[in-house]
């Protein structure tokens, strides 16, 4: 096996293990944040996804979002898929918008930057959908979800807020870890032709 398709075969195992990981936090670790409002539900989901997007860019985050999604109506039929659309416009703002800065500024005063941004675009831009979509997925008037506007913005800022500060946490062993073993392995194969 010559080492680009070394390093893809890689590159696919990790988003695999991640995407993976993404489907575990999704399923295992959910909890109300507001008792006012207990069907806003966090999930640690995107913690996977930003070190996904942060280690191997903004598109093979967006392809790991886009895959959680998709076995989340399946898994998780509660929010069926409905909930898989919202989730990925949540969770593709955030990773979108966080891994292309920290691309463009790989350093920890960028990633911080980089995971700012992608909180605030998170918020963003549940705001319109929620505003847009949930009336007409469940047949209630706009008014309604409009009195719910200040709920679904923290909610959303804490969700992301939270998943962000621990992927700031993380992310720095685990990238060592990915591209230690990535180096690794390409050494192995390397001395083993």
């Amino acid at each position: 096996m010559n080492r680009s398709n070394l390093t893809q075969l890689r590159r696919l195992a990790t988003m695999a293990v991640l995407t993976a990981a993404s489907i575990v936090l999704f399923l295992v670790f959910r909890t109300p944040i507001f008792p006012a409002v207990p069907f806003l539900v966090y999930e640690a989901a995107d913690v996977g996804l930003l070190v996904a997007g942060f280690a191997l860019g903004p598109r093979a985050g967006l392809v790991c979002t886009a895959v959680v999604c998709l076995l989340q109506a399946p898994l998780h039929p509660e929010g069926g898929w409905f909930g898989a659309v919202m989730h990925f416009i949540s969770s593709g703002a955030l990773v979108g918008v966080s891994s292309v800065i920290y691309r463009r500024f790989r350093s920890r005063t960028g990633a911080y930057w980089a995971l700012l941004a992608g909180v605030a675009a998170m918020v963003g831009a549940m705001i319109p959908a929620n505003l847009v979509l949930t009336p007409r997925f469940y047949h209630i008037p706009t008014s309604a979800v409009v009195s719910l506007l200040g709920w679904i913005v923290a909610f959303n800022a804490v969700k992301a807020g939270i998943n962000a500060a621990i992927t700031a946490a993380i992310y720095k062993p685990l990238s060592r870890l990915i591209k230690g073993t990535s180096v690794e392995t390409m050494d192995t194969a390397a001395h083993t032709r």
